[in-house]
């Protein structure tokens, strides 16, 4: 996670912003075990990944994401954290024409998931892109 953060400070190095990277930082990250959340088998740690064209930031964008979910252990209806590592791209014809995935990793090892989500269309394009994204935004919030 630090490595992470060292990469989004460090903003004037467009360089470090490599999907790739991050999908790297991210595995390490989430092989960190949350012992205050509710059982894996109860969906309260997992990892999403998943690509597509969208506007959540009001402009047509390409993105590609990784998210961390958290939900806390004890109650009924606990409280649901979400982190995530979004990197964005001016849409083109080819991005648009990848469509969207995504997958979660409840049902997989953690190295299988990685290996699978480098895989996924999106994130194969982002991993391999010579364009450089336009940003990445790392946010926590409760969902």
């Amino acid at each position: 996670m630090e490595q992470m953060l060292a990469i989004t400070r460090a903003g004037e190095l467009r360089s470090a912003l490599n999907p790739g990277t991050v999908m790297e930082v991210f595995k390490r990250f989430a092989a960190i075990p949350a012992n205050d959340c509710a059982p894996i088998d109860e969906d309260g740690d997992g990892v999403l990944a998943q690509f597509g064209t969208c506007g959540f930031r009001g402009t047509q964008e390409f993105n590609v994401d990784l998210t961390r979910q958290f939900i806390e252990a004890g109650e009924v209806d606990a409280p649901m954290w979400h982190l995530s590592c979004t990197f964005y791209w001016d849409p083109t014809p080819d991005t648009v024409a990848l469509g969207s995935g995504s997958m979660w990793s409840f049902d997989s090892a953690l190295e299988e998931f990685f290996k699978n989500a480098a895989l996924l269309p999106g994130w194969e394009w982002a991993m391999g892109a010579d364009e450089q994204p336009k940003s990445l935004e790392i946010t926590l919030g409760k969902v």
